[in-house]
């Protein structure tokens, strides 16, 4: 099964955060992260569904 990589500029809307609030959170909780040419992918857990 392939994971859920998401890129930061996704992850930030999804939590609602700026990007370089999501990019420290990332960091802080040592989330996995790859690089693309212009995008960074990480592997964060799926924010909780709203009711």
């Amino acid at each position: 099964m392939q994971p859920d990589w998401i890129t930061v500029e996704r992850m930030a809307e999804a939590f609602g955060l700026t990007v370089p609030a999501a990019l420290e959170l990332a960091e802080r909780m040592n989330w996995p992260r790859v690089f693309k040419a212009r995008e960074t992918l990480v592997l964060a857990p799926q924010p909780a569904a709203r009711a």
